[in-house]
């Protein structure tokens, strides 16, 4: 069986979703279709229609938790956005799964997971990125975000450190 999983942004599009399969989201996309009422209508008319709220467990958050921060993701990504590919992950080990966003990052880091995706609004990715963070001042390299350079006090720019195209 084929599942979609939906991202806040694919449901809040406004674009018909015709989709083969079985649609499904996480409990925070949820949460963030709550906070307005017409929003959270929209949820609900899909929950009619067949949309399921999965929670991921604590070990593939992490998992992807630890890839995000090895990618240079981590500071990109939602908490709904790692819970997201965190249930793709599990998902996936019994179904098809493609991940419904617009979400570069998440399409990124769903693309080293081996994860389907597909955007709603935009084309989506077309190259695979690996990013690092360099100090504005002395040029130190930091594989993991500081808020400021210990070496002399600047903040950091982010650049890519490696790219390579995406199999589509």
């Amino acid at each position: 069986m084929r599942i979609f999983l939906l991202d806040t942004s694919a449901i809040l599009s406004g674009k018909p979703l015709s989709l083969d399969g079985e649609m499904v989201t996480v409990p925070a996309v949820e949460k963030e279709m709550a906070k307005r009422k017409d929003d959270y209508n929209l949820f609900l008319y899909l929950q009619e229609k067949g949309l399921k709220v999965f929670k991921p467990s604590k070990k593939s958050v992490e998992q992807v938790d630890e890839l995000a921060r090895k990618k240079g993701e981590d500071r990109r990504l939602s908490p709904t956005d790692k819970e997201l590919l965190a249930l793709a992950i599990e998902l996936r080990e019994n179904s098809e799964v493609v991940l419904v966003t617009d979400d570069y990052s998440m399409q990124n880091l769903a693309d080293f997971f081996e994860i389907n995706y597909t955007g709603v609004s935009q084309k989506g990715i077309s190259k695979r990125f690996v990013w690092m963070y360099k100090c504005k001042g002395c040029g130190k390299i930091f594989k993991r975000y500081v808020s400021s350079c210990p070496v002399c006090g600047s903040p950091l720019r982010t650049f890519v450190k490696s790219s390579r195209d995406v199999k589509k």
